[in-house]
Order: C-alpha cells, then structure tokens, then sequence
C-alpha cells in the first residue's frame, strides 16, 4: 500500500464532479454532485468500519450543504460494516445504497445477454427456463435478492457461499417462494461452474479470486456485481468462448448529454446504485430507501418500474474491452459452440 494511498484515506470529502443535464422523460429536471471519500477497497479493508463511517458522514454533510435533498453510496462504501446503517442514522439527509437497482439491473443485463447469445431456449408463457444459475456470494445483500429473482424463472439454482448455516436458511426461504424449482447448497463454486448457464458474482471480496474462469462452461453468461470486481480483465480475457458482464448499467434521460467528470462508462450512463439514487430524486422520494444488508424484493421491483416510469434504459451490454457489438457476441457464440462439440467428442 503506497504512502499517497494512505495519505489520500485521511484527507476529507471533496467533490468530484458536478452531475447536470438528467432530465426524466415527464419533464422533471434533477442535478448531483460525485463526492469522493479517498479511499480504496484495499483501505476500507484495512481499517474498521467506524473509520469508513466518520469519512461517509462527512460527505454526507458535504452534499447537505452542496444542495443534495438524498446521497446514494457508491461502489465499496455501500458493503461496508452494517451496509449503510449507521452511516444514515448520523446524516443529515436520506441515504440509500443503490442496491435495489443494481440487483435489477445485474439481472435484467444478464436476461438480455442470454437472449442474444442464443444458447439456451426461451420458453413462452410461465414455463421456467431449463438451465442451471449459479449465484456466488449467494447470502449478500445484492447475491440474496437475485438468488430469490432467479429461482422465478430458472428451474435450478446454485446458491454458492462461505457460511452453511446461511446458505441453508436463504435455500430454506426461496424453498418456500419458489417450490418447484431445484436450489442447491455449495461452498464450492468451482464444483458446479461446469454446469451453469449463467453466474451471477455477487461478493465483497475486495478483487480476491474467488472463481476459476477455466472451469466455466462454454457459453456461460457471467454478471460480475462485485465491486471491486471479482474477475480480473487477464482471467476474462483466458475465454473467450464466455460472455462477461460488468454488471448493469443504466442509461439515464438526458435534455442533452449527461454533464459531468468521467467515470469509465459510456455517454449518458452511469452504476445502478448510482442510478437509484437519480430516480428518487426525479422522483422526488427523499427517503432511505435501501439501507442494510436484507435488500427487499418489493423494493427492487419498486425501482425498477420508477426507472422505467422516468425513461431509464439498459445501457448496452459492456464486458471489459468496452461494449458488445452483435458481432461480439456472434463470436462468443460461434466459439463457445466449439468447444461444447470438442468436450462432447472426448467424453
């Protein structure tokens, strides 16, 4: 850990950019700030919560006095100790973490990826859909959510995680949701990557590998969540028969052009958690929204139809060399049915 990256986890809140130009497609007009706490996933890890705490309700007051009616945390400051909880308690306006959307959002990308790969069959009406899902960093905040959405419409899951107990108490509840469809227990992911069809990455590991890419079925959709993210762009780029997902991001109603510094997305797009935190406040709900580590499905499909509602779209498909074109992904397929056909000749 460098002396500037220690220097920088102690200095105080400083805005980042300005965010100007997001207007909903009823009208409303809506205006931000980025506001930065200086610390890396490697410093928040490094010190207790409490530290990531003070730096938090700093910058929460930072935003109060900026204008901000609501703050949204972002990327590894939304994990961190209690999820957000204490952090609200001492701020003088609402936060949220932004989870109910990126879990829509991680899943909505992941269901239009699998469509346009075209290796699994979409079923009509409410036929479940005969593959298999494994979730990793099944019993986190955002893992759960989209544990219990995929168990709707997959007909098994693998619920991958660290704590059995936990593991066996969320299977217990998506049991009861979601009877007819298979859940499965494992602290093992590598024992089941073979036979996913798609792999939602879900954890808080901080950039740790956490999955062998090299065990990963040919053709496998893979949403990585995680942030810092759980895959390295080096491993990715081992397979290329694998569509990879950074998640989803969402393209925000603009008058013009989205206004502000950059943040290594594409024009007019922005993180989901970032997006929630824009559509509260077109929406004028100046609440806490999603706080915790217990993210509720009502509040996830709750986001999800107010996005739609101000005009928020899925932004395009993007993996780490930016995004997917349709011959992109033409390849993926073409390369992922090879391999299929070799694994099948030598069985």
């Amino acid at each position: 850990m460098s002396i500037l990256e220690k220097t920088v986890a102690y200095s105080p809140p400083l805005v980042y950019s300005k965010i100007e130009g997001i207007k909903s497609i009823d009208g409303t007009e809506a205006e931000g700030w980025i506001i930065t706490v200086g610390m890396t996933p490697k410093q928040i890890i490094s010190h207790n919560p409490e530290f990531t705490y003070k730096r938090l309700i700093a910058a929460s007051r930072l935003a109060e006095k900026l204008g901000a009616q609501i703050m949204g945390l972002g990327a590894f400051t939304k994990v961190v100790g209690d999820a957000g909880v204490t952090v609200s308690k001492h701020s003088p306006i609402p936060i949220t973490t932004g989870n109910s959307y990126s879990s829509s959002a991680a899943l909505w990308a992941a269901a239009d990826a699998m469509k346009r790969l075209g290796l699994v069959s979409i079923p009509e009406g409410k036929e479940k859909l005969k593959a298999r899902t494994m979730v990793i960093g099944a019993t986190g905040a955002i893992g759960s959510v989209s544990s219990r959405l995929l168990a709707m419409v997959f007909d098994k899951v693998i619920l991958c995680g660290r704590n059995e107990q936990k593991l066996y108490d969320l299977k217990k509840s998506i049991d009861q949701e979601s009877p007819e469809t298979k859940i499965i227990t494992t602290i093992d992911a590598d024992a089941y990557l073979s036979h996913a069809d798609m792999v939602v990455t879900a954890t808080s590991g901080a950039g740790k590998n956490l999955l062998d890419i090299s065990k990963v079925k040919p053709g496998c959709v893979i949403t990585d969540v995680a942030r810092p993210l759980d895959l390295k762009p080096e491993d990715v780029a081992k397979r290329p028969d694998v569509l990879y997902i950074e998640s989803g991001e969402i393209e925000v109603p603009v008058k013009d052009q989205l206004i502000m510094r950059n943040i290594n997305l594409p024009k007019n797009v922005v993180f989901a958690c970032m997006a929630e935190t824009i559509v509260l406040a077109l929406e004028g709900r100046f609440e806490e929204f999603t706080i915790g580590r217990n993210v509720e499905w009502k509040k996830v499909k709750e986001i999800y139809k107010l996005g739609l509602k101000h005009g928020m779209k899925l932004a395009a498909i993007s993996g780490v060399n930016g995004v997917y074109s349709k011959q992109d992904i033409d390849k993926i397929r073409e390369l992922a049915l090879q391999a299929r056909k070799k694994i099948y000749n030598e069985q």
